[in-house]
């Protein structure tokens, strides 16, 4: 494929997104200014604003997220073909054969290779992403700590990527036939394991984490009372606060881990910049999570896709090294120079079905707000309110654009949108019509 037609698609691409995404244009400063002002009245609803610097800012944000979600994906989709085009595999395959006899240590020469290369090509993409969050203020950490975080993600996912990739050959050499159910076999203890290992020792590399009785005594008092009214028990040693001010100056917080790793995280700009009550509801949302049983759902969830992703894979894979194999330097499926086509694969089956993936998070999120608000009812004055009040801080601070288009929340977004979420909040309440809360039964 020639650079000409590389610039075609790439512009083209961004150009469409750039359509699509433009759905509205943003509200003007009169208009932002005089909805502030009606929310600034006692009582009335809130709707999610954004003062006209922000709001230039946001939507500057949205437009480019979306095109360099699209941008980037075509780029490394074309960089995956150019590897087939150029017999990039056979030639890391005839040097690993070449270092070694063991197939382990093939594994990590043809991974490690493969998946560096993957990493540098998508560089610039990454650090204009970075120098994007500085400029807009959402981002505070200087360059060295980037390139230091680039290159632990870097060994990762080659460590990862070796792991893996010498199972897929395993399994494609055992069982020509069903070596994608084989594989998907051996992907579930390999995904639980790191979603186990994650907090204890991985999330650490990257960030600095502490007990959150440790310096938020009070405000482990309130998460308690949260707790006890959902009618569980999640220890104060399971609560943590992250130092992510030394990063960003957004706000998060979040359950990761399972079994004796599930922790709650809240960030410590969240503390920073939430009162009690709206921290009360951030964690909340986040012990809805925990007690719905979000994550072995979405766990479940996704290893049954993969295991669809693989059967489709194995079919076109088959096909196309019959058809194309010889030119692309690919013996067999089973050669390790078969690695970029598996990926490329895999890589556009996974980016078609990014809308059902996040159609269902944002299901399991909007539960975990409603769960928030039915376990924060009676602990603190209007509830819904210091929600909403809530959101509009989030939102605020990572500059979300109030008016998403339907297309980008349809294909991009994991979450409701702000705007939906601050309405919702408001508006969710069974209890003056006479109607019992459904995820929190105790909750009066």
């Amino acid at each position: 494929m020639n650079s000409t037609r590389l610039c075609w698609i790439l512009i083209v691409s961004g150009s469409l997104v750039f359509s699509i995404l433009v759905a509205t244009q943003p509200a003007t400063a009169q208009n932002n200014v005089a909805e502030a002002s009606v929310s600034a009245q006692p009582q009335a609803m809130i709707h999610y604003t954004l003062p006209p610097d922000k709001l230039q800012k946001s939507y500057a944000l949205y437009l480019i997220g979306g095109v360099l979600y699209f941008v980037t994906t075509v780029w490394g989709l074309l960089v995956l073909y150019g590897m087939l085009r150029t017999q990039f595999g056979a030639r890391v395959r005839d040097l690993a054969v070449r270092a070694s006899r063991f197939r382990v240590l093939q594994a990590a020469i043809v991974m490690s290779l493969f998946f560096f290369v993957l990493q540098v090509v998508q560089l610039p993409f990454d650090a204009y992403e970075h120098h994007i969050g500085l400029q807009y203020g959402l981002s505070v950490q200087h360059w060295g700590s980037w390139f230091g975080d680039w290159a632990k993600n870097l060994g990762l996912i080659v460590l990862g990527g070796s792991v893996a990739g010498w199972g897929l050959h395993a399994a494609l050499r055992g069982s020509p036939r069903r070596w994608w159910f084989y594989f998907w076999l051996g992907t579930i203890p390999f995904v639980v394991f790191v979603i186990f290992i994650q907090p204890i020792w991985i999330d650490p590399l990257f960030n600095k984490f502490e007990p959150l009785t440790g310096r938020h005594a009070d405000l482990v008092a309130d998460l308690e009372r949260v707790v006890h009214r959902g009618g569980m028990d999640i220890p104060p040693e399971r609560m943590f606060e992250m130092k992510a001010s030394e990063k960003t100056t957004e706000l998060n917080a979040y359950v990761t881990g399972f079994g004796s790793t599930k922790r709650v995280v809240v960030w410590d700009t969240t503390m920073q910049h939430l009162d009690s009550p709206q921290t009360m509801f951030v964690f909340g949302h986040e012990m809805g999570h925990y007690v719905l049983g979000h994550i072995p759902k979405m766990l479940g969830i996704f290893l049954l896709l993969l295991l669809g992703l693989y059967y489709i894979g194995y079919r076109l894979a088959n096909s196309l090294v019959t058809r194309y194999g010889a030119g692309w330097g690919i013996r067999e499926l089973s050669d390790w120079a078969s690695f970029p086509l598996l990926f490329l694969l895999f890589s556009v089956l996974l980016f078609l079905s990014n809308p059902v993936v996040n159609g269902i998070s944002r299901h399991y999120e909007h539960q975990a707000d409603q769960y928030g608000l039915e376990v924060m009812h009676g602990l603190v004055a209007d509830s819904g309110r210091s929600a909403a009040q809530a959101f509009q801080v989030l939102g605020e601070r990572s500059l979300d654009y109030p008016t998403v288009g339907k297309f980008a929340e349809f294909w991009l977004w994991s979450h409701p949108t702000i705007r939906d979420r601050v309405i919702y909040a408001q508006t969710y309440d069974p209890w003056s019509e006479g109607r019992s809360p459904e995820l929190v039964t105790d909750a009066k």
